[in-house]
């Protein structure tokens, strides 16, 4: 289009341009037009029946999202914008053919369509480019087209294992110009642009029909992806040859009294595929049947964890789940209780072994009715409360759901540790003779528990040395320890052979804090 002021050879190249381009229309004959008409009704009706076929695999869709939402629902989505984004390039295509013929003929325009049959200007030449060049609408289909193309295309992840569908979306939705020569004068002129080479000096029956045939290419790849999407709704399903009831207890051991719970359902695999079972440390189950199977001798007790993944081909695809389990290994044991030994002794810890049949020892809860106990794992310590002259012991398991299961209980007496025997170097039954060196050097008196279980240590907190010394008068002198005084020592060096010594009032405590009386001993002066 020309504009400002013109020398007259520019009027005269503007007058040959108009000039020919009535020629060129003139050279369009009646019957290539009407032939353009004929193509335009085949490719309408192609493009209805696309989208009839296009609506049943829509309706197929919804019915498998009503028979599983969970597994269909995001393929739905998918192909809900699928329709959205089909539909919205298709009414803009066909935006564009009625803005074309609305220009010279609008009543050739019914309920916003175009039927060429009513156009009588089909070789009209400056409509076309007007609208799509000029109004830049060409552009923007351009922009429309490789946008949806690009969303197709998205929508495949695989693209090698698709390559076909990538390829003929590509195609179909090309938007590079068409490497076609429109001289016969010079090799190799093509058109500057999609844009150029499809709406630029085009017969406007022609452009029509070009438009219908993209709106028929919508569709067309709008079939494809359907397609691709519902079978991507069964891509990952496994092909199966057995099926097999199972039943997945949460536990194999029940108490009286508690809920046993298990989970029944089938299982399907494929029998004839062998799946990989590879445990945490890369060793590799055998497989029987489709099943791997696990063996293992624990020679340690306890919860034992294990696990790995399972690996299967599925129609070249790898498919890794992966898995954990847990068993519990218990001592062999039988339990023998000697009921009338049933003792607790105040101030030493008292050891206590504690478990239940069937419950792993990390989930015993044992408690006790007086006193402290404490441990894990199957031992534990029991301190008995100073006064009581009994203890229980209730034993109790935590269950998988949090919950506490009563196991049983057992009582014990509560007794006082026994009572040591005083002793001193030379003299361990009470009496005995020692000389009077020996006797003059002693130390101390202490208090010795022998043949008991436990490893009890008493200490003497005071005692009276007694003898009768010569003139028949008796002397008697204390400690307030476990030592002899230097005055009792003084008292043995007085001492004659045939004299003898008594050690009495012997007071010793042992770790539970009670005092107790011990034996006398009788020394004789050899």
């Amino acid at each position: 289009m020309a504009h400002g002021k013109e020398t007259p050879r520019q009027k005269m190249i503007g007058m040959m341009y108009l000039v020919l381009t009535s020629m060129l229309a003139l050279n369009v004959s009646k019957d290539v037009l009407n032939a353009f008409t004929l193509v335009d009704k085949g490719l309408t009706t192609t493009t209805e029946n696309f989208a009839l076929k296009n609506k049943s695999l829509y309706d197929k869709f919804s019915l498998a999202y009503e028979q599983n939402p969970q597994k269909v629902g995001d393929w739905k989505a998918a192909a809900d914008e699928l329709h959205r984004r089909s539909d919205l390039l298709y009414d803009f295509i066909n935006e564009c053919k009625v803005d074309i013929v609305s220009v010279k003929e609008s009543d050739a325009v019914h309920e916003n369509m175009v039927d060429l049959t009513h156009v009588k200007q089909k070789a009209n030449l400056d409509v076309p480019g007007q609208v799509m060049i000029v109004n830049k609408k060409a552009e923007e289909l351009k922009d429309k087209i490789k946008e949806y193309r690009e969303y197709l295309l998205s929508l495949i992840e695989n693209k090698e294992e698709y390559a076909s569908t990538v390829e003929a979306i590509s195609a179909t939705l090309d938007t590079e110009a068409p490497r076609v020569n429109l001289s016969h004068t010079r090799k190799e002129k093509f058109p500057e642009s999609w844009e150029i080479a499809y709406f630029d000096m085009m017969p406007l029956a022609s452009v029509i029909t070009i438009l219908s045939k993209m709106q028929g290419d919508v569709r067309n790849v709008e079939a494809e992806m359907l397609n691709f999407l519902l079978n991507q709704v069964d891509a990952r399903d496994f092909r199966v040859n057995v099926l097999e009831s199972v039943v997945l207890p949460n536990t194999n051991h029940v108490f009286r009294g508690q809920e046993y719970r298990a989970q029944v359902f089938i299982a399907a695999y494929d029998s004839t595929k062998a799946p990989e079972v590879v445990l945490s440390d890369g060793t590799t189950l055998p497989v029987e049947g489709g099943k791997g199977i696990y063996k293992f001798t624990s020679n340690t007790t306890g919860t034992r964890t294990w696990g790995g993944v399972i690996k299967l081909d599925n129609e070249g695809q790898i498919i890794e789940r992966p898995f954990k389990a847990e068993y519990t290994v218990a001592e062999a044991n039988a339990v023998v209780s000697p009921t009338k030994m049933n003792v607790f002794y105040r101030g030493v810890d008292n050891p206590v072994s504690i478990s239940a049949s069937g419950v792993p020892l990390s989930s015993i809860r044992p408690t006790i009715s007086h006193g402290n106990l404490r441990g894990s794992s199957g031992n534990y310590i029991v301190r008995p409360g100073p006064r009581e002259e009994s203890s229980k012991i209730s034993v109790y398991a935590e269950l998988d759901d949090g919950s506490r299961k009563f196991m049983g209980d057992q009582s014990f007496r509560v007794l006082n540790l026994p009572t040591p025997f005083a002793v001193v170097d030379g003299v361990t039954k009470g009496e005995g003779q020692l000389t009077l060196g020996q006797l003059t050097r002693l130390e101390d008196v202490r208090a010795e528990l022998t043949g008991f279980l436990f490893d009890v240590k008493y200490t003497v907190t005071g005692f009276m040395v007694s003898a009768t010394v010569s003139g028949g008068f008796a002397r008697e002198m204390s400690s307030s320890s476990n030592k002899f005084t230097s005055e009792q020592k003084q008292l043995f060096r007085s001492l004659n052979p045939g004299q003898s010594v008594t050690i009495k009032q012997i007071k010793a405590i042992g770790p539970d804090g009670v005092p107790q009386d011990l034996n006398p001993i009788l020394i004789r002066v050899r």
